[in-house]
């Protein structure tokens, strides 16, 4: 977990004992305030400063290339643009006939004047209710039309991370900029798909097992010999003590930050009491909380245009669903209703926990930047058409063999279940306020998956779209939203690939020529990071520029050809 450059977690947290207590081991609560006080001095000289650092990131990783019609890859955004050339497996919604589904359309509706795909009409289960899905068009951007000319899922995950040797990844870069107890975490460990670089010597902190509890075991409880020469009850008071008189001695210096500092100095005794002993109470209900709104949002029933008459199979091409088991295209039987198998959809594998650690960690001032990661679409019951058995099938997300018609039943419960986890998440933090802003206008959340798919005329399936990817972003230092930027071709690869799907075009008076690559949307991401400088410009210019809460598309979209 790290070399010369990149500490350890456990030697970045070993240092911290706090002064007095030398003499013993640290104890985890003393390690803790120190390391906490150090952060709120930090905040409090970056306020004064005007160097606010960048603002919280979060990428998540949907690792396998699923098709993203139905959620970010977004076709014909202007009302203006011509009418693309059909493709079945380009669709957002389910054409009826009768009360039966038969094909697929690319659908979309205006929002602010842009064409976004159907699945924003509708609404998603939270904590606190339904909730509309433009309420993420609100805070959204949309980069698409870049790619690498490469295959490769490894490859085309990480040059997305990190897109220019010798300087910092996009994460790696909010992290230089960070003054927060941990600069970057990752969770779960994304193995060759990941690809972190810090030019500062920020560490990456991969967690293991129940992620906040990795994070924080350092501040854990002591082993029974480590704490020794008074009762712990005695030194935990000291350490606050003293942890609040460096506080307070700073805030009456006349060092930077000093006044802001002084006014603040209630909050911090207050997060310092609390200490991390609301984690245990903290976590179970986290993760069942977002377990909860993923799955009700997944398996909801009656949708208009994708489960609300029967879906009954004619085992054709556009009736396969690629499952793991045996890596192939099962048909769907003509004796069953499709829509049954997303009625016991459990919630992608990572994702209720990463969002309840991201939670946390961003509403308690310990983490800055985070990597995490969405797992497959599981838990479909399914009747193959081969041997009329109902099993419980995972479809994987490398969706060759998913065709049309369930492509657009699986990928819209999916991304409702993203959707419903980050619309809570976003409701959480902008309950909490640093500096009166609140966290969810500090916070970057990026989309990411290796590619979009490369669509079969024939409705079968997809291949690998390197040529055609895309990226979202959600922040709410994003206002009046949806936005669009890059361009596409309104024609497919040809051969079996035609009709329009998204395949990279150029950009006029870009500073890349021909098909832009991920550097692009590495500029792009970083001109909402609130970084001094953007690494990636001379290369692949930013597509938007914001200005306090205006943000300003500097290359308007196009459908080109």
């Amino acid at each position: 977990m790290g070399d010369g450059k990149n500490l350890t977690r456990r030697g970045f947290i070993a240092g911290g004992a706090v002064a007095g207590a030398a003499a013993l081991v640290a104890t985890p609560y003393e390690r803790l305030l120190n390391a906490l006080s150090t952060g709120f001095i930090h905040q409090a000289q970056a306020e004064a400063t005007g160097n606010l650092g960048a603002r919280n990131y979060i990428n998540i990783l949907i690792a396998g290339g699923p098709m993203r019609y139905t959620f970010d890859a977004w076709m014909r955004t202007n009302p203006s643009d011509a009418p693309l050339e059909y493709n079945p497996m380009v669709a957002t919604k389910l054409v009826r006939s009768g009360n039966n589904i038969v094909g697929t359309e690319y659908a979309t509706f205006n929002y602010n004047g842009v064409m976004v795909p159907h699945m924003f009409s509708q609404s998603v289960t939270t904590s606190a209710g339904a909730k509309a899905l433009t309420d993420l068009l609100n805070n959204m951007l949309v980069i698409r039309g870049f790619g690498t000319g490469f295959d490769g899922h490894p490859f085309n995950a990480t040059i997305q991370q990190a897109p220019v040797g010798g300087v910092s990844s996009v994460m790696g870069l909010a992290a230089d900029y960070s003054k927060k107890t941990f600069e970057a975490v990752e969770w779960p460990d994304r193995g060759a798909y990941g690809n972190y670089a810090s030019m500062s010597g920020k560490a990456l902190n991969i967690l293991t097992g129940n992620p906040l509890n990795s994070l924080l075991e350092g501040f854990g409880g002591p082993a029974a010999d480590r704490a020794k020469g008074r009762s712990l009850k005695d030194r935990n008071r000291e350490a606050f003590d003293l942890a609040q008189a460096r506080l307070r001695a700073y805030s009456q210096s006349e060092f930077a930050g000093s006044t802001i500092l002084s006014k603040n100095l209630s909050n911090a005794s207050d997060l310092m009491k609390k200490g991390i002993g609301n984690i245990g109470s903290y976590w179970d209900g986290a993760v069942a909380r977002y377990r909860s709104v993923i799955e009700a949002s997944m398996r909801q029933q009656g949708l208009v245009g994708i489960n609300d008459v029967a879906m009954i199979s004619d085992q054709g091409n556009f009736w396969k669903v690629h499952v793991a088991q045996g890596n192939r295209g099962l048909v769907v039987s003509r004796d069953s209703d499709l829509r049954d198998s997303i009625k016991t959809m459990t919630a992608p594998g990572s994702l209720a926990e990463g969002l309840a650690l991201a939670e946390y960690v961003l509403k308690e001032g310990l983490v800055s930047t985070m990597n995490l990661q969405m797992g497959d679409p599981a838990g479909l019951m399914i009747k193959d058409a081969a041997d009329g058995v109902v099993g419980n099938h995972v479809a994987i997300k490398d969706m060759h063999e998913t065709g049309a018609i369930p492509g657009v039943l699986i990928t819209t419960a999916y991304y409702r279940g993203l959707c419903a986890g980050m619309l809570e998440l976003i409701e959480q933090l902008k309950k909490s306020k640093v500096n009166g802003v609140d966290l969810w206008s500090e916070t970057v959340i990026q989309v990411i998956s290796e590619f979009n798919r490369t669509a079969r005329t024939n409705g079968s399936g997809s291949d690998h779209g390197f040529n055609q990817m895309v990226t979202s972003v959600f922040s709410g230092a994003i206002q009046r939203g949806p936005f669009v930027v890059g361009n596409i071709y309104r024609a497919g690869h040809g051969g079996g690939y035609v009709g329009t799907q998204g395949r990279a075009a150029p950009i006029d008076g870009y500073n890349q020529k021909g098909m832009p690559s991920p550097t692009m949307a590495a500029s792009t991401v970083t001109a909402l990071l609130r970084v001094p400088k953007n690494p990636y410009e001379n290369l692949a210019e930013p597509l938007i520029r914001l200005n306090g809460d205006q943000l300003q598309i500097l290359k308007a979209a196009k459908l080109v050809g």
